[in-house]
């Protein structure tokens, strides 16, 4: 049960560096000063972490070794993924500007930095990335995904589940999407709630056994009031994850519901995880 954006590759999507084909030859620089290997981690290939990949992409910037003003942006919107992924989430924004300054259609770093915005809370900001990102690809299932993600994040469910719906048109066999579409749909009530159980149980038939797709099914169910229901799904969700406080408190909340005292202690330890999270089901329309 969570707004997650969709993110491809080691952070959000690894821009290309090298072109392809002959003109790559131009880039065979020695291991000391850039080499193919040096380029490799800065895409983030082969688990690199994000302070070797910020290492890299630095030595790439810093040495002047890009010819074009697409390639730069490459090398700044891949270290802005970096960035993203240590934390730094201002020094991010700063080279994803960068990036599209140099190459204003550069898809990528429109959808990362709309994820950095979504991470910074501020969802206005992301939708003019995410608005962008469409304009540039309109048939993007990413793009769609993550500017519906940020409406669900919003409270606007009816803009939230139109956006998912056509990240599953393009892309069917997204489990994410589904799971998405079912939080978005749970959250709004009736008359949508049979609609987000079937969202749901897509979600668990594309990506069985996972704790997220669980714990939104959980919360589908708490909404219809199907506490049994809701409790077991709960509770196979915390045995892929024990310590995912929204099956914890979720699974509390249905067993008071029932008269069940070991719900107190299920939203004791999910307040010890997470503090809001009563708050956060409140907003829900669950006290």
């Amino acid at each position: 049960m969570r707004n997650a954006l969709h993110l491809v590759g080691a952070a959000f999507m690894a821009v290309a560096l090298l072109p392809a084909g002959p003109a790559a030859a131009q880039f065979s620089f020695s291991r000391q000063e850039g080499s193919p290997e040096l380029w490799k981690v800065c895409e983030g290939q082969d688990g690199a972490l994000p302070e070797a990949r910020i290492l890299a992409c630095s030595v790439v910037i810093d040495n002047g070794m890009l010819e074009t003003d697409g390639n730069r942006a490459g090398a700044y919107a891949n270290r802005a993924s970096a960035l993203q992924d240590s934390g730094d989430l201002d020094r991010a924004i700063k080279d994803f500007n960068e990036a599209i300054r140099l190459d204003p259609k550069l898809l990528a770093a429109f959808l990362g930095r709309g994820a950095v915005f979504v991470a910074k809370g501020q969802l206005d900001f992301a939708m003019l990335d995410y608005n962008q990102a469409i304009k540039l690809s309109p048939n993007n299932a990413t793009a769609y995904f993550n500017r519906g993600t940020a409406y669900s994040m919003q409270g606007q469910y009816d803009r939230a589940v139109q956006d998912l719906d056509q990240a599953i048109r393009l892309n069917p066999k997204n489990a994410a999407a589904f799971n998405n579409r079912c939080f978005a749909r749970a959250k709004a009530g009736q008359p949508q709630l049979q609609l987000a159980l079937a969202d749901c149980d897509e979600a668990l038939r594309l990506r069985p056994y996972d704790a997220d797709n669980l714990d939104t099914r959980g919360f589908a169910n708490l909404k219809l009031g199907q506490f049994d229901r809701a409790i077991a799904d709960y509770s196979d969700a915390l045995d892929v994850d024990p310590k995912l406080a929204t099956s914890l408190y979720g699974r509390g909340f249905a067993r008071l519901k029932k008269g069940d005292r070991r719900g107190s202690a299920d939203i004791a330890s999910a307040k010890a995880i997470k503090a809001d999270i009563a708050e956060q089901f409140a907003r829900y329309g669950l006290r």
